[in-house]
């Protein structure tokens, strides 16, 4: 009986001592799951406050650089292509009469205004032959637009002065007669005479060599102050050849009377004949070493240095080392 009591004692004691075990041991275990259900509480509460903070993404493309945009100008939008007007009006001239085929004939351009120094044409007139005759003309402006047109000329036959009716003279005495013919004499006034192979403008006479591309430079360089030379165009100078002369001279020098010139001056040259044509200025340039007009870049290259135009000549002269000034004269 003792035995069976404390045996029971035994296992009273150590179910008691399971059951405190298992009160501490449930304290411990929910102590722990609070804790743990706290941490997992705040840190989900930082987590919702990071995601807040995340921009969303309307506010990301918002945010994103404006692509680059390209301005277009109205020049690129817009291409200039009006061709140039050309006016050329129909004239009647006297046979064997000389004639200015570019006289009245002009260009027009929407965008570079007058570019009648920019007219072109290959053909001539010959007033010997009684009839009509076309020249053909073109033009091209900056923007590479041409225009062409033509101008017709009717060439009649010369007028025969009208013979008057004879009227019966009165007899006269010698002594009349010597009187009457030493008041009535007409006073002849002689044409000047022109040495060959010069040039004439503004009063001022200049010799000059048919030096062309090849000798021309040198030739003015040997005498700055008394020569001047043909350069671009036709090398040698002809009154007849219908083509452009381009002369050179040094300023201060030989050329220095170019800067005496104006629209409507006239310039006389000699060939080496000495038959002189006189040229009248049409139109005047600043160009730079390479034919491009100070203040608008036009180029004139082919019109100072080429040989087309018609009878003409260009006369140039340096304002300084890089500008030049240059006269456009038609016969």
């Amino acid at each position: 009986m003792k035995k069976e009591t404390f045996k029971q004692t035994i296992i009273i004691g150590f179910i008691s001592i399971l059951g405190v075990i298992l009160v501490i041991g449930g304290y411990i275990f929910s102590d722990a799951v609070s804790r743990a259900n706290q941490a997992e509480t705040e840190s989900s509460k930082e987590k919702v406050t990071l995601v807040k903070n995340v921009p969303t993404e309307k506010e990301l493309s918002s945010k994103k650089a404006a692509p680059k945009v390209k301005q277009i100008s109205t020049s690129e939008t817009a291409k200039d292509t009006t061709a140039p007007t050309i006016t050329a009006p129909e004239e009647t001239i006297e046979q064997n009469a000389p004639v200015d085929i570019f006289e009245d004939v002009t260009a027009n351009d929407n965008k570079d205004g007058d570019i009648t120094a920019k007219l072109a044409t290959t053909e001539t007139v010959d007033t010997s032959v009684v009839g009509t005759q076309t020249v053909h003309f073109s033009v091209t402006d900056s923007s590479g637009n041409q225009a062409a047109a033509e101008k017709t000329f009717h060439i009649v036959a010369k007028s025969e002065p009208i013979a008057e009716p004879q009227v019966e003279e009165p007899v006269s005495t010698p002594a009349d007669t010597t009187q009457a013919a030493a008041t009535s004499a007409p006073t002849v006034q002689a044409e000047p005479a022109y040495a060959p192979m010069t040039i004439t403008m503004a009063g001022q006479t200049v010799s000059y060599q048919n030096g062309g591309q090849g000798s021309g430079q040198s030739i003015i360089d040997s005498n700055p102050a008394g020569v001047a030379s043909t350069w671009g165009g036709a090398a040698v100078q002809s009154s007849d050849d219908g083509q452009n002369t381009h002369f050179i001279g040094h300023n201060p020098g030989a050329f220095s009377t170019v800067f005496s010139l104006s629209v409507g001056s006239q310039i006389v040259v000699t060939d080496a004949n000495g038959t002189p044509t006189t040229y009248t200025v049409r139109t005047m340039l600043e160009l730079d070493d390479y034919g491009e007009e100070v203040g608008t870049g036009r180029n004139y290259w082919d019109l100072i240095v080429g040989t087309g135009g018609g009878e003409r000549i260009s006369l140039q002269s340096c304002v300084n080392d890089d500008i030049n000034l240059f006269a456009i004269a038609y016969k």
